[in-house]
This record gives C-alpha cells, sequence and structure tokens, in this order.
C-alpha cells in the first residue's frame, strides 16, 4: 500500500504521517536496511513515480498554453520536476557527465592526487605550506 502511494505521486514522509498503521519515517528506513525485497519495490515506485511527475509537467505545458499560467511559472515548476526525476530514475532521466581523456595512443605514466586539506576553522582552506620555500 505505501509503494502505490509513492508509486502515484505521494512523499514517502506524508504517506507514513497519514496512517497510525504505517510507521515511522526511521522505522520504514531501517526495514528498507534490513529487506532487500522492501527496497526494491520502494526503488520500483520511486522509479514508476517518475511516470506521474512526468503527467505533471505535461499539464503545466498545457496549462501554459491556454494562459492559466505564466511563462516563468511553468518554467520554474518543470524545471524542479525535471530535476526530481532525475534524482528518482538516474538511468533513465539523470544528465550523463563524463571526462574522457585520451593519450593519443600512449601509456598515462604519471598519476595525479588531489586532496582538499580540512577548514582551519576560519573559514578558509588550509594551504599546505611547501618545506623547500625559503621565507
Amino acid at each position: 500500500m505505501i509503494c502505490d502511494e509513492i508509486r502515484e505521486g505521494g512523499n514517502i514522509k506524508a504517506i507514513l504521517k497519514k496512517k497510525r498503521k504505517y510507521p515511522v519515517f526511521s522505522t520504514w528506513c531501517k526495514w528498507k536496511r534490513e529487506n532487500l525485497e522492501l527496497l526494491n519495490l520502494y526503488v520500483g515506485a520511486l522509479q514508476d513515480k517518475t511516470e506521474s511527475i512526468m503527467e505533471r509537467i505535461a499539464e503545466i505545458e498545457q496549462e501554459v498554453e491556454e494562459g492559466n499560467m505564466t511563462y516563468s511559472q511553468g518554467h520554474l515548476l518543470i524545471n524542479t520536476l525535471k530535476w526530481k526525476v532525475a534524482k528518482f530514475y538516474p538511468k533513465m532521466y539523470g544528465t550523463k557527465a563524463s571526462l574522457d581523456i585520451t593519450t593519443d595512443g600512449k601509456e598515462i605514466t604519471q598519476q595525479v592526487t588531489v586532496f582538499q586539506l580540512p577548514d582551519n576553522g576560519r573559514g578558509e582552506v588550509a594551504q599546505k605550506e611547501d618545506p623547500n620555500k625559503k621565507a
């Protein structure tokens, strides 16, 4: 029942608060971690929820075309919904980012390690001093 409500576009926290027979959110999270079948049902419901969101996007487009909503309002709502869809079902609707590094067929001989030093307490990132640098 919970996953059916998610599939129809509901928010998990709102759904759980709606009925006393449903668990609190922390219990729901624990159950998901401990029960692979429940986790798979939940993920499937989120993926199916994207269809409800895509339907809402089409409704917003229609509202803008009919003049019931401004272009700016529609644009904001659609971008927000597109962001949600990408989070719920990244394989289908997410933005793919990739980094292509080519070496013209040559072997990469040098590795680069990138790290960031912890905050130094002044809201700045601490700088690693060069031991060979003269003051």
